[in-house]
């Protein structure tokens, strides 16, 4: 807005001159070059400012036709690659951004054409290739466009509220350390602001969150970025406590596919919004890991403890209106509502943080008669498997399983099979670590349970089976890792408990605040010291 405005007509030609002179040196110092004006506007052209290119379209002040046109007396050949390498990230930003950016694409690319010929860049080059390939990709939809960016998240904001956009949807907008960094930032500043009321987040595609980037993860630590890959870790266990115990309200629209991390960053809110394409599920003892996230916390807080351990040696795949029975969403809205809803949570007013008054909005408009009646065997079947599940050992429930799927009540129950064959998948070692993680946890809070996961992690990323199972579900994809040990009985009691030992570093958690303080004293009558807002 300072470096390009309109000047009204009414200022005087004088006092128009002496604002051309001072934007003329601030802008010679930060290396922008001044050209004249021209329908009553001030100019700023661009010499490969991209923060400069962002406010002219975000603002839509300029159009890139118009901005081209300007150009070329200014660039020749030497200094269009530059130019350009500048341009295509902050073009492709605005093309998301600006509404009045997609009614003029087509001159843009006609500018582009013009401009490239003049600049001696010959036509069916790979150069010209390039810059054509990248203009029709932005003649996609606003949505589409979206995506040309290399924003993994976006964030928008409507008054007093934030919305954050996971954007990665090729990857199911899987974590990575830039999105953990990101969000971990923006929400502790945001939490400290007064003026915002409410934080939204959702998930571009078909996914909400598949988790994290353990190809990356693992391709680090192996390369001896060990310092980088733990610091990653620690953020997002900082990142789920921070979403715990945050005063902001906190909705996470879980609109498709919502595994491990996913959940991290969505169970721990004040507000999770099921659909009809929601998929839940925690499948790390199938990938070699455990059910990080303080999963180990929610899975035996929120969830009835049988349950929980169903749900993490199993990975068993959770639907729709399911997770509002079992405790894990807190209301059921049919995706095409949730625009609705988050026009209708625009409005909260600034500064509220009423988390009531954001349950009444979103009460309003879901209904919970609306889900079909659950087909789910963590549903129709809980009496079994509490009674498979309750059992003090692996071994136990592996036998028990056996008697519901070979017994004379298999017809009745092919849940029990496919779980023993989850298990039998499964990684030895995860599903005992595991399961001793999650009988610990129950008498933890999430910041206990947080510490814990950290220190079972350190093991985890020094072992062999994450590194494994990562190879053969997600790399290689055969279906075939190699466990080691192989079998349950090669586990040992002595091999689990090192996994709870005491580590150099311990997580610490650095945002914690007066609220987070009172909540994890047991004084916040907003927060029950496990984690989440027991209130809502």
């Amino acid at each position: 807005q300072k470096l390009v405005r309109p000047g009204p007509p009414w200022i005087r030609s004088s006092q128009r001159a002496r604002g051309r002179s001072r934007e003329r040196a601030r802008s010679e110092q930060k290396g922008v070059r001044v050209g004249r004006s021209w329908r009553g506007r001030s100019c700023v052209v661009l010499a490969c400012v991209p923060k400069v290119m962002n406010k002219v379209f975000e603002k839509g002040l300029l159009s890139q036709s118009s901005l081209f046109w300007r150009l070329q007396p200014h660039f020749n050949k030497s200094t269009f690659r530059s130019v350009f390498s500048a341009a295509d990230a902050s073009i492709a930003n605005a093309q998301a951004l600006s509404s009045r950016a997609t009614t003029q694409r087509t001159g843009a690319f006609t500018a582009v054409r013009t401009f490239a010929a003049k600049a001696g860049v010959e036509e069916g080059g790979e150069e010209w290739s390039k810059r054509v390939a990248k203009f029709r990709e932005m003649k996609a939809p606003i949505a589409e466009a979206m995506k040309v960016g290399d924003q993994s998240v976006l964030y928008k904001d409507k008054g007093g509220i934030r919305v954050v956009t996971l954007n990665r949807p090729r990857a199911l907008n899987a974590l990575n350390q830039d999105m953990i960094f990101s969000l971990y930032k923006n929400f502790k500043l945001w939490d400290d602001a007064r003026l915002v009321s409410g934080i939204f987040v959702k998930g571009e595609g078909k996914a909400f969150c598949a988790g994290g980037d353990v190809k990356a993860v693992t391709t680090k630590y192996k390369q001896g970025l060990k310092d980088e890959v733990m610091a990653f870790f620690a953020t997002e266990y900082q990142l789920n406590h921070l979403i715990a115990t945050m005063k902001t309200p906190y909705v996470a629209f879980l609109d498709g596919v919502t595994m491990g991390g996913g959940a991290g960053i969505s169970v721990h809110g004040h507000f999770r919004i099921a659909t009809e394409n929601t998929l839940f599920a925690m499948p790390e003892c199938g990938l070699g890991l455990f059910t990080d996230v303080g999963a180990t916390h929610f899975l035996t807080h929120e969830v009835e403890y049988e349950l929980g351990v169903y749900m993490a040696l199993t990975g068993a795949r959770i639907k729709a209106g399911t997770l509002v029975e079992v405790g894990l969403a807190t209301h059921f809205i049919p995706s095409h509502q949730l625009e609705q809803l988050e026009s209708r949570l625009s409005d909260v007013s600034w500064g509220a943080r009423d988390p009531d008054m954001v349950d009444a909005l979103i009460g309003d408009i879901a209904d919970p008669n609306e889900y079909l009646v659950s087909a789910d065997p963590i549903v129709t079947h809980a009496e079994e498997i509490k009674d498979v599940f309750k059992r003090n050992t692996i071994e136990d429930i592996c036998d028990r399983l056996r008697h519901y799927a070979e017994g004379e009540a298999a017809a009745a129950s092919p849940w029990a099979a496919k779980a023993l064959d989850a298990i039998m998948k499964g990684s030895p070692t995860s599903l005992k670590v595991t399961f001793e993680a999650l009988k610990r946890s129950r008498v933890m809070t999430l910041e206990e349970a947080l510490k814990m996961e950290y220190r079972m992690l350190h093991r985890f990323m020094e072992g062999h089976d994450f590194y494994e199972g990562v190879r053969a579900i997600l790399v290689d994809k055969d279906n075939k890792p190699t466990w080691q040990p192989a079998s349950l009985a090669e586990v040992t009691d002595q091999m689990v408990a090192e996994y709870f030992d005491p580590v150099p570093t311990e997580l610490q958690f650095t945002h914690v605040n007066e609220y987070s303080k009172k909540a994890m004293q047991g004084s916040n009558p907003e927060y029950d010291g496990k984690g989440l807002h027991s209130k809502l």
